[in-house]
């Protein structure tokens, strides 16, 4: 896709340096070469070269880069010039680069939106590398390098190859009934079915074991009043975040706070207390709790220690059942110190257990390691970084699939599922950006900075 404008950006962070880089990417690339360096460097080899100003004065002298089209990132005619980190050397090589008609400053993550306007990259990819340059962990970044270099792309795409090919099947039959073909077609059918079935639990397996999730993994800390939550969110956090009293109800709203464990980021949440009241500002700290709930990665279910076991297992019991079977919950037993129980984790059935001391401290290792457990698990090699978006994308596409596939099943209507074989490419095509709108992508690109 040819753009009318060329666009130019410094590609290293603005302000004093020793090595500023500067981008320009187009069809008037070569306008810019020939004016500032006088010539057009030699294809994909380092040039040391003289940049010359808007008068045609020298200003200064680097490296040049030149990458003729489509043999580039963005797949158009691309010149970098590697000179001195000056601030006004840089703006005084922008300005006589401006100079030129139909170039203009590049808009946040435009050199990324022509790449993939140009099919250099796919939108995963595109993504992966906002999401190496804000990397905050090794995980991050190890897992965004991986997912640029087409790890996670490649599942969604051989997922979408089998539902094309069968759209292909399918849908040859429903436009050309005269020609006799429809012979054993239902168990073809149904063959492929499974194929593009066990396709999506591939995927589904492979998130499960080796994505990481781009943005921060959400914890709420939630259990009745005084059994330790806001107590737990300070030693987690390693501050006082929180107010911590004796008195029932003093959390009446939600708390933030964003930790590192283990080198992964997690924002951890603290809640009001979960009882019955006839307060109606507790109430609604309580509402709020239960909203907080639904959408996190994990529930911390405070319990204090010295009540009863029976009494234990009875809320714990109660409070898995009240809440959807895709969150985990770990129940953590506070105030150990009171009790000194040695054993420090266990399992009673489906539910986990862990004995800690907000005050001592004691088991607080335990705890975080197992907070991190499945993330410090994960083969550094093969993680790639997922987006929540792609995640949602992903799971939208496998309920309508399974709805098609039991429609299939019951009906054998072959036009129903030619259209939803064609809505689940679409969805799934949303996420390599097959099929994307304008506002998605200008969503995605405006986040990246300026020069990517």
């Amino acid at each position: 896709m040819i753009q009318e404008d060329t666009i130019v950006a410094q590609v290293t962070c603005p302000g004093k340096s020793a090595v500023g880089i500067i981008r320009v990417s187009g069809t008037e690339a070569n306008q810019v070469a020939i004016k500032i360096l006088g010539k057009i460097p030699r294809s994909r080899y380092a040039t040391y070269s003289k940049f010359l100003d808007i008068n045609r004065k020298l200003l200064d002298q680097g490296i040049s880069l030149w990458f003729p089209a489509p043999h580039s990132f963005t797949g158009e005619d691309v010149l970098e010039l590697q000179g001195h980190g000056s601030p006004l050397v840089m703006d005084l090589l922008i300005k006589s680069i401006l100079s030129i008609k139909n170039v203009r400053i590049a808009r946040p993550g435009e050199f990324c939106q022509r790449a993939f306007l140009n099919d250099k990259i796919d939108l995963i990819q595109a993504e992966a590398i906002d999401d190496l340059i804000n990397s905050e962990t090794e995980l991050i970044s190890r897992g965004a390098l991986n997912t640029l270099q087409g790890n996670f792309s490649s599942y969604i795409k051989e997922l979408i190859d089998k539902i094309i090919k069968l759209r292909i099947d399918i849908e040859s039959r429903i436009d050309f009934p005269e020609e006799n073909i429809n012979f054993g077609i239902n168990d073809t059918i149904s063959i492929k079915l499974d194929k593009i079935y066990n396709q999506f639990l591939k995927i589904r397996n492979s998130i499960v074991e080796g994505s990481v999730i781009r943005e921060r993994k959400k914890v709420v800390i939630v259990g009745p009043p005084n059994a330790g939550k806001s107590s737990l969110l300070n030693v987690l956090s390693c501050h006082n975040r929180a107010i911590v009293t004796n008195i029932p109800g003093t959390t009446r709203d939600i708390i933030h706070e964003d930790i590192y464990l283990n080198g992964v980021l997690y924002q951890i949440i603290d809640t009001a207390g979960l009882r019955d009241t006839d307060d109606e500002i507790e109430k609604i700290g309580i509402q709020k709790t239960w909203n907080a709930i639904k959408s996190v990665d994990h529930v911390l279910f405070i319990i204090d220690k010295t009540t009863s076991v029976l009494d234990q297992k009875r809320m714990a019991t109660n409070f898995q059942k009240s809440i959807p079977s895709n969150i985990e919950v770990t129940f953590v037993l506070n105030k150990n110190d009171l009790v000194k129980e040695n054993s420090r984790i266990k399992k009673n059935g489906n539910l986990v257990f862990i004995n800690i001391s907000t005050l001592t401290g004691e088991g607080i290792d335990v705890l975080k390691k197992h907070l991190t457990k499945k993330e410090t698990n994960k083969n550094q090699e093969s993680v790639f970084v997922a987006r929540r978006r792609h995640l949602y994308q992903i799971d939208l596409s496998f309920r309508e699939f399974l709805k098609s596939y039991k429609k299939w099943s019951e009906l054998k209507n072959i036009e129903f599922l030619a259209d939803s074989l064609s809505f689940i490419n679409k969805l799934l095509g949303e996420i390599t950006g097959e099929f994307t709108s304008n506002d998605l992508l200008n969503s995605i690109f405006s986040t990246f900075c300026i020069g990517k």
